[in-house]
């Protein structure tokens, strides 16, 4: 009942609303003008995380580990999150209050590309730990797809 006591005083506390309300606002700016697919966000961290304990621990067992590496993981983050800024603000910016829908297949085709530009990584990570282990195909026709962006290249 403390516990309970002390969140509504919290939630009546003036500061607290205008605080909530200023964040209210930030957010919807910020999904509105730069991003608003966080859940396609967490799939990409988890196969970039995945990527990234697949390298260090590749490179662990070569006696290959350096620090450029978590570098160039940094580099990564920021250009996909220009790519993702990018895609966003192609598909959503209005033209006399509309949106124009010229560029709705952009958001498609490039998480797509990133998707599998990580999903490359990841099985030739493990490629080079176990081989054999997964089937030369399933790289080849993501390599595919990551040459032609075509979409038939992955069925």
């Amino acid at each position: 009942m403390k516990t309970l006591n002390s969140m509504f005083t919290n939630i009546s506390d003036k500061h607290f609303l205008a605080v909530s309300a200023a964040f209210a606002g930030i957010k919807t700016v910020f999904d509105t003008y730069i991003f608003s697919d966080w859940q396609f966000v967490l799939f990409l961290i988890t196969l970039v995380v995945v990527d990234t304990v697949l390298g260090t621990y590749k490179a662990y067992v070569k006696k290959t580990l350096e620090s450029r590496a978590y570098a160039r993981l940094f580099e990564k983050i920021m250009l996909y999150g220009a790519i993702l800024i990018t895609s966003h603000v192609l598909i959503s910016f209005p033209i006399s209050g509309t949106a124009t829908g010229l560029f709705d297949w952009v958001d498609d085709v490039l998480y797509c590309a990133m998707m599998v530009r990580e999903a490359i990584s990841i099985f030739e990570n493990v490629g080079e730990i176990k081989p054999n282990l997964l089937p030369a195909w399933v790289l080849a026709r993501l390599k595919k797809f990551d040459e032609s962006g075509q979409f038939k290249d992955l069925m």
